[in-house]
């Protein structure tokens, strides 16, 4: 069996891993800034559009979820911050809708969520991990969905969207709302549509905005999504060679190596904190792991991997025994799962470990097109080009195209018909 070359994987990891770096380095952290108040609360009026009628209860109001370094735990979720070519990303589609439907007050809003929207790199001090940002970013978006729900009822309908890290928020929050309870206060019935740009889950092949997308997927997973009534309402924006929402689609490793990195701070000027987090990310994986494989009996008849389990741990918001247990597992007992891995249990796990060699081979061969592939030079800046807005180019970008979707959408639940889809040419696809 041929068996890939070690030392092309490494470069393969390293290659992707410093492209995911080189998002966050803008973003090196000394001190969050104050910018406002939290939720739904009062704003610097000066700073908020005279298009936004986000306050008012507007027919379609947008929930936007800015990518890494572009927000802050305590932005004002109304004002709007003056647009540059490294920041406020999804300015350039709320902005120009609310100038598009200006001759129709009341028809959208639009709310930017508060999260820390951080990878974990620091330089004086700790800045929250790239997970604890999820998570912060998931509950701030359900927050100002229930705040607006409670005061505007059935007036408004939603549209989120997500660039980037505020892809993957928009992803968790559509993949678990769309299962709810119809006797909960959000549910699908209240969301108009979901923008997912440059998601780092985008499921491999699915269409962007309309045209046929790239081959790839996320390179957090690319795997087909569930969004159980949201089906159908969501929408990709996705460039060739994006890494983020095109990488190739077996990099199992790189994947797990995302997801333990997604767990640790990187202060610069505290190294040390970082080993630390390295070293609770293994244990905490090692134990989660163990829930995982004692609480699926038949684990080791099964077809899926130690890698599998490896890769659904890394996420701090898998539950490894399910919703209905709770099992916590002491350092004994984990010493004493693993003292029977190497044990009595040794033949098991042996065997169970030959049935997979071909298999980590081949959820790993794509990762040699990290660097076969143009991805190290064309990663970032595709990354980047989702967003221009300039009337005189001949150009329909994704961010122009958004504008259309989303002020379709508008109308659209406000009786005037369906939203159209767009499928002009997109630069660059």
């Amino acid at each position: 069996m041929l068996r890939p070359r070690s030392d092309l994987l490494a470069r393969g990891v390293i290659i992707a891993t410093a492209v995911l770096f080189a998002w966050a380095i803008p973003g090196v952290a000394v001190a969050a800034p104050d910018t406002g108040s939290v939720g739904s609360g009062s704003a610097d009026t000066d700073r908020v559009d005279p298009n936004n009628y986000a306050a008012d209860c507007p027919d379609a109001l947008i929930v936007a979820v800015s990518g890494a370094t572009d927000s802050t735990e305590d932005r004002d979720p109304l004002t709007d911050e003056e647009r540059q070519l490294w920041s406020n990303w999804v300015g350039n589609v709320t902005v120009p809708t609310g100038a598009r439907n200006a001759d129709e007050p009341g028809k959208v809003g639009w709310m930017y969520v508060p999260y820390p929207s951080t990878y974990g790199v620091g330089l004086l001090e700790p800045v929250p991990t790239y997970q604890d940002s999820m998570t912060a970013g998931v509950a701030s978006t359900n927050r100002i969905l229930d705040e607006n729900k409670t005061k505007c009822g059935d007036t408004t309908e939603y549209v989120l969207v997500g660039y980037s890290v505020g892809a993957e928020v928009v992803e968790r929050v559509a993949r678990e709302l769309g299962h709810r309870d119809a006797t909960a206060l959000v549910t699908a019935d209240d969301i108009a549509g979901v923008a997912l740009i440059g998601d780092p889950y985008r499921p491999a092949g699915t269409p962007s905005l309309g045209n046929t997308g790239p081959a790839g997927g996320g390179f957090m997973a690319s795997e087909p999504a569930d969004y159980g009534a949201l089906e159908g309402k969501i929408t990709y924006a996705c460039r060739p060679y994006d890494i983020a929402c095109d990488a190739p689609q077996e990099i199992a490793v790189l994947e797990l190596a995302l997801g333990v990195l997604g767990q640790m701070h990187f202060t610069l000027l505290n190294p040390g904190e970082t080993l630390s987090d390295f070293a609770t990310a293994v244990s905490g994986m090692a134990a989660r792991s163990i829930v995982h494989i004692i609480t699926h009996e038949d684990w080791f008849a099964s077809d899926e991997s130690f890698l599998d389990v490896l890769r659904k741990v890394a996420d701090l918001s898998y539950d490894p025994d399910g919703p209905d247990r709770d099992i916590e597992l002491t350092n004994k007992q984990v010493v004493e799962a693993l003292n029977w891995a190497m044990g009595p249990g040794s033949e098991v796990v042996q065997a169970k470990l030959a049935d997979e060699g071909a298999g980590f081979v081949e959820d790993n061969k794509d990762i040699f097109d990290l660097v076969v592939e143009p991805y190290i030079f064309l990663g970032f800046i595709q990354h980047l080009f989702y967003w221009n807005n300039n009337p005189n180019d001949p150009w329909y970008w994704e961010s122009e195209k958004l504008v259309d979707w989303i002020t379709d959408l508008a109308h659209a639940e406000n009786g005037g018909g369906t939203a159209a889809q767009t499928d002009a040419t997109t630069p660059g696809n």
